[in-house]
């Protein structure tokens, strides 16, 4: 077992090793220097199960060199590893070691699990894959949730150890030179034999970025390129939250480096898809390091937009602007009076001692099959909705003042009146989003 300071998980975790129903095991823990509880935790339950807990503190370069070090002190012949903050089922350690004892010629076993949440409640169910996948399919995901894995000792010897220069993926690197050392030879359990917990500590969540690369060089390295998938899940999952949480300063910038980074680690097909693919996204084209706008890849806003601020507060000491209202302008020439009228107000406002700028504006299309007008009630932050009619099709642009969305994970709600799905308007169609309105473009002025 790895640790740094997981004193919130790791009795837990450590009662369901020693708390199993098989007699012949030990727990060894590997603490990388805890600063929290972690120490007289152990230490407590060292009194409690005797010699079948140790554990040492000492620094370490990461958990990869953790679990080495563990695996060095480790007595027993059948081995696995838990994370401090993870669980294992009860029956887990008998049902693995009773797999690989029926059958000789098994090297490594696995089995189902489930994430859990910090409180311990069940997320979801980990997807797992059967041992016959072929080792190919692990361009698609890791099918091997990490704790439910207990393989002989000798594999390591055969193998080696784990790969100390990864931070995220060494049980990626373990589970591919497994597979293709010893094909046949591994076993699947369809029971549930752990809990992998999610929380915004772990490094599934808190590693987003090196997890992607470090999986594409794995994958590059043992199977000669990697499936662009990778890269396109890392992108999704920063659309889910940008600019909240642990994002890039800068989202555009931030892909756009990491897909110049991996290049040689994909096929010339894998190049090309990943080029068409991140210069069509609409969501990437839009992003500020701001501001993010929630609409489809294609650019759609749906029954809700959700634009994200980085940052939306008042300046210490400056007069509240939270008055001012959404504006919308369309492409007539009325419209666009009013659009440079705005953006002028706006660049006066940042030279006026007791304002800010600034407003989001966004470019935007009302078309069928939509009627119209179309109206869009927008919220932010605890004011009343506000109401914007776009009274015929065409080109409109919104500003919608930052300063009424105050706080540091604010967000501005747009929702219209009405929505479309095209594939009940178009036969040819399969799509069943609803859509509303376009955005082609933003900016904050």
């Amino acid at each position: 077992m790895p640790s740094l300071n997981q004193a919130a998980f790791i009795e837990a975790a450590a009662r369901s090793v020693l708390q199993q129903d098989y007699p012949a095991l030990e727990l060894v823990v590997a603490d990388g220097g805890s600063t929290d509880d972690t120490h007289s935790t152990l230490e407590r339950l060292s009194h409690e199960f005797g010699d079948r807990l140790r554990w040492h503190a000492a620094p370490d370069s990461g958990p990869a060199n953790a679990v080495n070090k563990a695996l060095a002190l480790a007595r027993g012949d059948i081995v696995g590893w838990l994370n401090a903050d993870d669980l294992y089922k009860p029956g887990a350690i008998a049902a693995a070691v009773a797999s690989l004892q029926a059958d000789p010629s098994l090297m490594m076993v696995f089995g189902e699990a489930e994430h859990i949440d910090e409180c311990d409640r069940i997320i979801d169910r980990y997807p797992t894959l059967p041992a016959t996948t072929p080792v190919a399919n692990f361009q698609n995901g890791c099918f091997i949730c990490q704790p439910t894995v207990f393989l002989r000792r000798r594999v390591l010897d055969e193998v080696g150890g784990l790969d100390e220069t990864l931070s995220t993926a060494f049980d990626f690197d373990l589970w591919l030179r497994i597979f293709l050392a010893f094909p046949r030879r591994i076993a699947h359990l369809p029971r549930v034999q752990a809990q992998s917990r999610l929380h915004s500590g772990c490094i599934t969540r808190r590693m987003r970025r090196t997890i992607a690369a470090e999986c594409v060089r794995v994958l590059a390295r043992h199977l000669g390129t990697a499936n662009p998938h990778w890269l396109l899940t890392y992108v999704e999952e920063q659309c889910n939250s940008y600019p909240h949480g642990d994002s890039p300063a800068d989202l555009q910038q931030d892909v756009a480096s990491l897909a110049t980074e991996l290049a040689g680690c994909f096929s010339a097909d894998g190049r090309e898809l990943l080029r068409h693919r991140l210069a069509t996204d609409a969501r990437l084209r839009l992003a500020l390091p701001a501001a993010f706008a929630a609409v489809t890849a294609d650019g759609w806003a749906t029954a809700t937009l959700r634009i994200r601020l980085r940052q939306a507060a008042v300046i210490p000491g400056r007069r509240s602007s939270g008055a001012r209202k959404p504006v919308v302008a369309a492409a007539s020439l009325g419209g666009r009076a009013v659009a440079v009228l705005v953006r002028l107000c706006s660049r006066l406002r940042r030279w006026l001692p007791g304002d800010r700028r600034s407003y989001l504006q966004l470019a935007c299309v009302h078309a069928a099959p939509l009627a119209s007008p179309l109206s869009l009630s927008i919220r932010s932050g605890q004011r009343a909705a506000d109401c914007c009619v776009i009274t015929r099709y065409g080109r409109f642009s919104l500003f919608l003042p930052l300063s009424a969305a105050a706080g540091p994970q604010a967000e501005i709600e747009i929702i219209p009146n009405q929505v479309f799905v095209p594939g009940l308007v178009d036969q040819r169609s399969s799509d069943l989003r609803e859509l509303s309105f376009r955005v082609e473009d933003m900016t904050i002025i």
